[in-house]
């Protein structure tokens, strides 16, 4: 291992600690135990005298047929990476503890926004991968160094840390209090670009990096949001299905009235129950697990789903009707 190596380990141990206690998204906390691997275990053959038989025989001819490849499943891909998400839904929201892990771990900074807006200011040291281009760039995104991503207020920054760690990239986090937390916060703003360097290929799945890339290349103008509280109570009105990805305990403390419940990390085994024909009206309590949801549905085929960014505060700060049960 070399010195910039050993320098990162220790500052990703450093960071540990300060990821730990800042991550938290819609009131669950963070799981951060990491198993241990056990060591290899080795044996030692018992030494033998004996000289080998001798054989006059000739050999037997023996063919070998090479095992079909394994067709690639693209729902078993995403479900293996949505079933896994962690407590603490892959995010930092304190603006201190987000600064302070960034400069423990020496962490590689992503502004997702659009060039121009990156222009006009970002966080000092970030590099510019706006949110469509993440997966044509992914020799760019290291694997062994953590990775923040953020945008302008939170909303991009979930859609492209769950497009990552499908991919992955199971050292990336999002600060989802993004640029407005920042300038919000009085912190040093820079307008000087900084270029993403190459770091290779990062040895993932063809596949689903193709899967992953050819749903973000694609997102439209708007970022696949439904709207405020009254855009969606008119889809509602239409016949969207509302679709509550919170957990149970949570949806049954109060939801919009005709949400179905299909917790986030559950959607692969529940796709029967989300329509394909229909508008998809995706919510959660503040609106981060909406985002995280997005590039799930997004693979999986769902195009005609929809996130409401306010999500269940909003629409109860708007006195809009709630039932429970």
């Amino acid at each position: 291992m070399n010195m910039l190596r050993r320098i990162s380990v220790i500052g990703l141990l450093l960071a540990f600690g300060l990821i730990a206690a800042a991550c938290g998204g819609d009131d669950e906390s963070s799981d951060t135990t990491e198993g241990t691997v056990p060591p290899l275990e080795t044996t030692t053959a018992a030494p033998t005298t004996e000289a080998p038989a001798a054989t006059t025989e000739a050999p037997e001819e023996t063919t070998t047929t090479a095992a079909p490849e394994e067709e690639f499943d693209l729902v078993a891909a995403v479900y293996e990476y949505e079933s896994t998400i962690p407590e603490g839904w892959m995010n930092v929201g304190d603006t201190v503890a987000f600064k302070d892990a960034v400069e423990a771990s020496d962490a590689l900074v992503i502004d997702v926004r659009q060039p121009e807006e990156y222009a006009e200011g970002h966080i000092p040291g970030a590099v510019n991968i706006p949110l469509r281009e993440l997966g044509a760039n992914v020799d760019k995104i290291p694997t062994d160094r953590q990775v923040f991503v953020y945008c302008k207020s939170g909303y991009r920054a979930g859609l492209a840390v769950s497009s990552l760690r499908m991919m992955g990239y199971d050292n990336a986090l999002s600060y989802s209090g993004s640029w407005l937390a920042w300038t919000e916060a009085g912190e040093e703003v820079s307008t000087e670009a900084v270029e993403a360097e190459a770091v290779g290929d990062p040895g993932f799945e063809p596949e689903l990096v193709a899967a992953v890339d050819g749903w973000l290349s694609t997102i439209p103008e708007g970022w696949l949001t439904a709207g405020d509280v009254e855009a969606v109570k008119t889809a509602h009105d239409a016949g969207a299905f509302l679709l509550d990805v919170r957990t149970p305990g949570e949806y049954a403390e109060g939801y919009i009235l005709d949400a179905t419940n299909i917790e986030l990390r559950t959607i692969t085994e529940n796709m029967d129950q989300i329509p394909k024909d229909a508008a998809v009206v995706v919510y959660c309590k503040s609106g981060f697990r909406a985002s995280l949801s997005m590039p799930v549905l997004g693979v999986l085929g769902f195009d005609n789903a929809k996130a409401f960014t306010g999500s269940y505060q909003a629409w109860v700060e708007a006195g809009e009707e709630v039932t429970s049960g």
